[in-house]
């Protein structure tokens, strides 16, 4: 049975492994949780979800962790042992087939409070040669929870695509970006971020996260349907996507 946290995401049983090490660990030198996060640079409670395997330890964070316990970083690792389903299923060959079947559908999520807008997107994709099925999400708390359960009762299919407005209410864009890229069942999922943001900021920020494109939402309507088709294209004509190859 899988673990959860509080908000009912996923637990990784290997984040959960090497959580447990790092308490093991501490509390055989007597450190108490403050000391231990005063030695690293961050806060008790930090340590305390790294401990209970609620937030993934990065690998920086790991090699600190190794100077600080006086340990190398297989120390982490050691003794760890997962189930058949926590080990994705590899194929017989490790070979991509550079002739995958093109997708009957590109099915695209739309994460987009603004109808108006909305309505523009869908505009520009008339007539477009590619069969779409495009879902529209108008919140942040609301794709979350989609993209995680939509599954259960056969709502939509898995997306190919997720095209997603920052600027959306109860949750913004750059928490759902990643929410996704944290999450093991969602991560391979293309984002792109569609935005009348002009920051540079910005723009570096969503593709550290792990954004896979950065649109800004053109005022001319022909320079936006020539930008929002060739996106459309290019994930469901060019590129060979994980699960489809």
């Amino acid at each position: 049975m899988k673990s959860h946290d509080y908000l009912g995401n996923e637990i990784n049983p290997i984040d959960v492994h090497v959580g447990k090490k790092v308490r093991e660990r501490r509390q055989r030198l007597g450190w108490t949780l403050m000391e231990l996060a005063e030695k690293m640079g961050v806060s008790h409670q930090q340590v305390q979800k790294y401990e209970q395997g609620t937030t993934r330890i990065s690998a920086s964070a790991l090699f600190h962790l190794s100077k600080i316990f006086q340990t190398n970083q297989d120390y982490f690792f050691s003794g760890i042992q997962l189930n058949n389903q926590d080990v994705p299923e590899m194929e017989e060959t490790d070979t991509i087939r550079l002739h995958a079947d093109r997708p009957r559908q590109l099915n695209v999520v739309l994460v987009e409070d603004d109808s108006g807008d909305e309505l523009l997107l869908r505009k520009a994709l008339e007539d477009l040669d590619l069969e779409l099925k495009l879902h529209t999400l108008h919140d942040g708390d609301s794709a979350i929870h989609f993209l995680r359960h939509h599954h259960e009762q056969n709502l939509f299919p898995r997306p190919d695509l997720i095209i997603l407005d920052l600027n959306i209410p109860k949750r913004d864009g750059h928490m759902i970006l990643k929410d996704i890229k944290r999450d093991r069942k969602l991560q391979d999922i293309p984002v792109v971020v569609l935005t009348n943001s002009l920051s540079k900021k910005e723009m570096v920020s969503v593709y550290r996260n792990g954004a896979s494109g950065y649109i800004c939402k053109a005022f001319d309507f022909n320079v936006f349907k020539e930008y929002m088709r060739n996106v459309f294209l290019y994930w469901g004509n060019t590129v060979i996507l994980p699960y489809r190859s």
